[in-house]
């Protein structure tokens, strides 16, 4: 149990100790870098089929930070949000609620055109996942995290030199093992998203 809460804080650990470097290195071309913020919505699945049949898809809001370097290398920051899930379940049909977030980091490898940047990004993540099933014997309680990869793909259009919309899909590899059983909470995502160009 320690080591998995050690993961995220490694994580973060990591992923700032990486700006701090680049910029030690390269200040000016850290602060001539292009900042995007962002905002996504969209639908995640659940690879898991048990867990899939009984709570499905589900919305997910995804706010994002990306730093440019280099017109085809950007590095982003994104939190992923919103998945929570109420169904009833097991053989007696108990009261029962998901939740799934995560914080991700990610590398973007794009080609710029006027309109349009096709895009692709790899990366990792801390993820976190909780379920409560409330039973009138005994109350089961999953509260874990853990760190994997995910990798993407989209097209981003250019609405002006400030404003953009983006489409992407992206695919998240999430095989936990809380208890002795592997559950696989992974799956594809589909998100929206505008974004602003500081």
């Amino acid at each position: 149990m320690r080591q998995r809460t050690e993961r995220p804080v490694l994580f973060l650990f990591l992923f700032f100790l990486i700006l701090n470097l680049l910029y030690s290195f390269y200040p000016e071309k850290i602060l001539a870098s292009d900042l995007r913020l962002g905002l996504g919505a969209g639908l995640r699945k659940i690879n898991d089929d048990y867990l899939n049949k009984v709570y499905g898809s589900g919305f997910i809001f995804v706010p994002y930070l990306e730093l440019s370097f280099s017109k085809l290398f950007s590095a982003e920051i994104a939190f992923e949000g919103g998945y929570r899930k109420e169904a009833p379940i097991g053989l007696y049909k108990e009261p029962s609620v998901l939740k799934i977030s995560g914080l991700e980091f990610s590398v973007h490898f794009r080609r710029n055109f006027k309109l349009f940047t096709p895009f692709l990004k790899i990366g990792s993540g801390g993820y976190f996942y909780r379920q409560d099933i409330e039973s009138p014997y005994v109350r089961y309680r999953v509260n874990h995290r853990d760190v994997s990869l995910h990798a993407a793909g989209g097209l981003q259009f250019n609405f002006s030199s400030r404003f953009f919309f983006r489409l992407e899909t992206k695919y998240v590899y999430l095989k936990v093992k809380p208890f002795d059983q592997t559950v696989d909470l992974g799956g594809l995502r589909y998100i929206l998203s505008l974004g602003y160009k500081i």
